[in-house]
């Protein structure tokens, strides 16, 4: 009977297998997608990339194209191309009067070019405020439209966090080549000083989440904005020795909302039976050349708002911050190194004589080196 069983289960799994064709058939070059706000005031710039097949996780840039906003006065502002699909314009200054327009010429020839719109206002950022919660950090955003009148808002924000090596590392292994064989010790990195190496005890990570983040005030009385922006949870990395986030804030129309909060749901809100499926996107830029193939993005501008705040691991009281890493001590011989010492890296001396080092720490890479995780370039906003 068991046996019975299994194979109508066999049969039943195999049999409901097929092959699916998806209805949607884009050219061999992709769709183009068209990604950015153009900031009315200061550096512009939009990334044009191409959609491809649902196995390919590259993303594939378009390059070579011509890229210009034109005003309805017949003002043209052009993007040059700065490489990875960015075009970029500097020193914009559009005139909150008029209407403009995004003009493309790809390198396939194709020429795309979408509705005039407005210069949507978009009100400075408030604060970006946070405090604790259930052991952790909660950031808010707070802004509001005195006007009264923006109502469609985005925002796009990326962390920064300094982080150290847990310990400092004055030595390094050293192979030497004998008649016998190779053999292993520890000298110091800096002979001289015996000083540790700097450049692998503070380091930098990065986050920059792609997720669609909206909110809209159109159905409340007053434009004013107060909404949880993101959740650092206890004893995180990334309040272990300072925290930054920088928050660039948008103003949409109420049809680009519309398009952004569709995308959104397409990208966010499938996955069950039970979500909403997926709908046409259907933006204010149009191909042209060949009008049957789509477009997917919405040309919008406004002045671009932007706030960084820094959170020091001082500023949250005991956070609790802990790597967990252990050091070993390892005598500074060859054998010994090599059973111990191999896949771990040293640190700093713990016994020495009068003949050298005797013994010595080591601890897992990660906990000594920090490029392994992170980078050791400075960034320019960092205190």
């Amino acid at each position: 009977m068991k046996q019975l069983l299994y194979c109508l289960l066999v049969v039943l799994a195999t049999g409901c297998k097929e092959k699916y064709d998806s209805p949607v058939h884009s050219p061999v070059t992709g769709y183009l997608v068209v990604d950015g706000v153009v900031n009315s005031v200061g550096t512009a710039s939009l990334t044009l990339s191409r959609t491809t097949k649902f196995d390919n996780r590259n993303i594939v840039y378009e390059t070579g194209a011509f890229v210009m906003v034109q005003g309805q006065d017949s003002s043209a502002y052009f993007l040059g191309e700065k490489g990875n699909g960015i075009y970029s314009v500097d020193n914009l200054n559009l005139n909150t009067s008029l209407k403009y327009r995004l003009k493309i010429m790809a390198s396939n020839g194709e020429r795309y070019i979408s509705d005039f719109v407005i210069v949507k206002n978009n009100p400075p950022i408030d604060s970006v405020s946070w405090k604790v919660e259930n052991s952790g950090v909660q950031l808010y955003i707070n802004t509001h439209d005195p006007q009264n009148n923006t109502h469609y808002y985005q925002w796009i924000y990326d962390e920064t966090w300094e982080f150290h090596s847990s310990f400092l590392s004055t030595l390094k292994y050293q192979l030497t080549s004998n008649p016998g064989g190779a053999t292993y010790s520890v000298v110091y990195r800096d002979p001289v000083n015996r000083s540790y190496d700097p450049t692998i005890t503070t380091c930098w990570q990065f986050n920059s989440p792609t997720n669609l983040f909206l909110g809209t005030t159109a159905k409340l009385s007053k434009d004013i904005v107060y909404l949880p922006l993101l959740y650092i949870p206890p004893a995180s990395i990334k309040l272990g020795v300072l925290y930054s986030v920088h928050l660039k804030q948008y103003a949409w129309t109420e049809e680009g909302y519309a398009f952004l909060d569709k995308m959104r749901k397409n990208t966010e809100a499938t996955g069950s039976v039970f979500d909403a499926q997926p709908s046409e996107l259907k933006g204010n830029i149009q191909n042209i050349t060949n009008p049957d193939n789509p477009v997917i993005g919405y040309f919008n501008v406004c002045p671009v708002q932007a706030m960084r705040i820094f959170i020091k691991n001082s500023d949250v009281p005991a956070w609790g911050y802990n790597p967990g890493c252990m050091d070993v001590v390892i005598e500074n011989i060859s054998d010994s190194i090599e059973k111990k010492g191999l896949g771990l890296l040293p640190t700093v001396v713990e016994l020495n004589g009068s003949a050298g080092i005797i013994t010595f720490r080591a601890a897992p890479p990660g906990c000594v080196d920090c490029t392994l995780s992170g980078t050791n370039k400075k960034p320019s906003y960092w205190p």
